[in-house]
């Protein structure tokens, strides 16, 4: 069955770009497929239900019981120490963040078998999908689980739950699939985009909430290493702007702050092996890319659509001056990247528990005409 949520770039007529229709947080439960498991979650939207943010704050609600002080702990870490709580020593804890994942679980298995069943009230509750997007869901038979969420014991849990939902219907589920290196994902997808065969490349992805950095090392055509540099908070990430002068000027700030942050990284490569990285720059970013087009409405990377309609070519511009080198930049859209490591997969979807839902399809095949 072809896949609805990818298009092909009809200049280059090669290459395919995610639509954003793929978007799973924006599907509203109308009805749910099981009832009595937590049935407040009816009529809420995927992003009102299941994030990284809500089980921070599930997280923080509960961390008396989770034996967590709040004053010691940054927000953004709290994800990974309830996974630690599920083998604390402290066994009322344990009971607490076991709790709390098995509550996720279930709004995630919830989710999966409202998408495999596709009933007629969920269908007219996602007005940017017709039968052949709900029907390609059906269809999926795998799911690639990745991001901090979907690490570990926490995973595992989740993928348990997602089978135990799926077992109350007696209905066959998705083939869960949970991958342990999964912060390295978006990395190896777009280390699979550089055409050097040899030689030291710069990788970086641009996410809602952090920049992160790192350079890749290859030799004959296999990366014998990646290195994670320190990453950088994002930063100028609002959405709405009370005019196009005001979005124009946060999208100057935003595009001087990801070229500092590319040239820190590029002199960092250089300094650290001694040599001069390759001139491929690859960058997997947190919004729908068409041929280096960035998506206008949606993330806080839009408001770059402001410096120019091809923001690929913006960077490649300002990037070959501060470097005094010829650079070719590849933007990816950031779930695409992930996918991309699955490349030989069929009937799959890659999904990132990230902030929210990344979504990407291991067959989009892609093209970088520009540069």
């Amino acid at each position: 069955m072809q896949n609805p949520f990818l298009n092909r770039v009809s200049d280059s007529g090669k290459s395919d770009y995610l639509t954003s229709t793929c978007s799973v947080n924006r599907i509203r439960l109308a009805k749910l497929p099981v009832y009595g498991v937590d049935d407040e979650i009816e009529g809420l939207t995927v992003k009102e239900f299941f994030s990284t943010r809500l089980v921070i704050e599930e997280i923080k609600k509960n961390a008396d019981a989770l034996n967590i002080d709040l004053n010691k702990v940054q927000e953004k870490k709290l994800p990974r120490l309830l996974a630690k709580r599920l083998d604390d020593e402290n066994k009322a804890a344990a009971e607490e963040a076991l709790r709390i994942t098995i509550k996720f679980g279930n709004r995630l298995g919830l989710l999966f078998l409202a998408l495999k069943e596709g009933d007629k009230e969920n269908r007219r509750a996602r007005d940017d999908w017709s039968d052949e997007h709900w029907d390609y869901w059906a269809q999926i038979s795998d799911i690639i689980l990745v991001g901090g969420l979907a690490s570990g014991k926490l995973g595992e849990i989740l993928k348990q739950q997602v089978y135990y939902i799926f077992s109350l219907r007696n209905i066959v589920p998705y083939n869960i699939y949970l991958y342990d290196n999964s912060s390295d994902v978006g990395v190896l997808g777009c280390a699979t985009q550089i055409s050097a065969a040899d030689g030291v490349n710069i990788v970086m992805d641009f996410g809602q909430t952090s920049i992160k950095r790192c350079f890749v090392t290859k030799n004959s055509g296999e990366i014998t290493e990646i290195k994670p540099l320190d990453s950088y908070p994002s930063k100028y990430m609002d959405w709405e702007m009370p005019s196009e002068e005001e979005k124009l000027r946060q999208a100057k700030k935003l595009h001087k702050y990801l070229i500092k942050a590319i040239e820190d990284t590029y002199n960092t490569a250089k300094t650290f092996t001694k040599t001069e990285p390759n001139s491929e720059i690859v960058i997997s970013i947190a919004s729908y890319v068409v041929d280096g087009a960035l998506n206008a409405e949606r993330s806080g990377y839009a408001k770059l659509c402001s410096l120019g309609s091809n923001y690929a070519e913006c960077l490649w511009w300002d990037l070959s001056g501060r470097l005094r080198k010829d650079v070719i930049v590849k933007l990816i859209h950031d779930g695409t990247a992930m996918a991309l490591n699955f490349s030989d997969r069929k009937n799959t979807v890659c999904l990132s528990l990230g902030s929210y839902f990344g979504v990407g399809f291991p067959e989009t095949k892609l093209v970088f005409p520009f540069n």
